[in-house]
């Protein structure tokens, strides 16, 4: 009986320590950002958080698809997700594309250029839609980039700060997939700078903890309700609603999933996950096959 109850105690010990350890590096990460801001003008992920407590936040409790709390179980680890996993995603891609530059396509660049701002918008945004929706397939669908991703889907709690987490292994290689090929087609970080701006909002709002079905933009754009399917723990229906914003992708290639007649829930995947945000970013190298 007393080694239960010093095993008790160990166990809570443990806890409080992961707690406080998770607590010091969020710390330190919006002690980081908030100097960037001050000293060079870099909102970094500050202004999205803001933007999720001030907007999504209030909207999730007057509107919730599943009855959660705020607080829930795992936040303050999608937290750190939230300010450093995309720091650490980021670096190799920051370092790495100013040396891709040359690659550009002049002729490309020029002929853009030479369009209507309106049609250069739609341009790229077609292309990288195209180029996510096969990146967050084949992250599916081979094992080896599945062990990464399956960090995203682990979340058994879907809100605003959920689809913040992820690997940053997986974050770097969707940005390279993605960026490589529209440098290639001659556009520049800038335009790259802002689908990555419009990526992150959209982001946060189709996980968020929202029941509004928006049935005006059924087929036409991804919803909420949409990429809730795809994070069910049904792998044959997760391994669905690829798509970014544009479900016409799904539509081609044979992966659209949107039910009438019932709505998603049963989030995660079904092998374990550490709740310690270390422990998600070494769990991939430690299993075999995670699918």
């Amino acid at each position: 009986m007393q080694n239960l109850h010093s095993a008790g105690r160990n166990k809570k010990s443990n806890h409080r320590h992961g707690v406080i350890a998770h607590l010091m590096l969020l710390f330190l990460a919006i002690a980081y950002y908030t100097y960037l801001q001050i000293s060079e003008g870099q909102e970094g992920p500050l202004s999205f958080l803001v933007l999720g407590l001030f907007i999504l936040v209030p909207l999730e409790r007057l509107m919730p698809r599943h009855a959660q709390r705020i607080l829930r179980r795992g936040l303050h680890v999608d937290l750190l997700h939230a300010v450093l996993t995309g720091l650490l995603a980021y670096l190799p891609v920051m370092l790495v594309f100013p040396f891709l530059e040359p690659i550009r396509s002049q002729p490309l660049a020029a002929s853009i250029a030479e369009l209507p701002v309106i049609s250069q918008i739609a341009l790229a945004f077609l292309a990288q839609e195209f180029l996510i929706y096969w990146g967050h397939r084949f992250s599916h669908e081979i094992p080896i980039l599945w062990r990464f991703h399956s960090v995203h889907h682990s979340s058994e709690k879907l809100d605003w700060l959920a689809g913040e987490r992820r690997h940053p292994v997986d974050g770097a290689l969707m940005a390279f997939f993605v960026g490589i090929p529209l440098l290639f087609l001659g556009f520049d970080l800038i335009d790259l700078l802002w689908l990555g701006v419009f990526n992150s909002l959209w982001d946060m709002t189709i996980h968020a903890n929202l029941r509004w079905r928006l049935r005006f933009m059924k087929g036409l754009w991804v919803t909420t309700e949409y990429h809730h399917w795809h994070h069910v723990a049904d792998k044959e229906i997760r391994n669905r609603n690829y798509a970014g914003a544009l479900p016409v992708f799904d539509w081609l290639f044979g992966t659209y999933y949107l039910p009438k007649d019932k709505l998603p829930e049963g989030y995660g995947i079904d092998t374990p996950m550490p709740n310690s945000y270390l422990g998600q970013l070494t769990q991939p190298f430690r299993l075999v096959d995670r699918r």
